[in-house]
């Protein structure tokens, strides 16, 4: 049993025998070094699609444009309430019921 054991093993091994390891093409070496060089110095117009920069600048857009709505309706009723305030005073209204404090 070890001897065909070790038959088998010597059979395996020597099968290898005669081998040759793969050959590449002669050209192949400076063909990938060019392409490593080709993409190294390679420039890169557009980094960034045209379709990005546009979506960019409508979030942009809508956020100013939110903005100054905003804006322009908080001094509106800001501007509402400090007539109230000054009408209220004129004429001596408040939610007291204290004349003196009204003064």
């Amino acid at each position: 049993m070890e001897r065909e054991k070790q038959q088998w093993i010597d059979k395996a091994l020597n099968s290898l025998d005669g081998i040759q390891p793969a050959a590449p093409q002669a050209d192949i070496y400076a063909g990938i070094m060019q392409r490593l060089r080709d993409e190294k110095f390679r420039i890169v117009p557009d980094t960034v699609s045209r379709e990005t920069v546009y979506r960019a600048a409508a979030a942009i857009l809508i956020i100013v444009a939110m903005n100054i709505v905003t804006c322009v309706t908080f001094q509106k009723n800001i501007s509402k309430e400090k007539q109230l305030q000054s009408f209220a005073k004129q004429y001596s209204l408040s939610d007291t019921n204290d004349g003196l404090l009204n003064m």
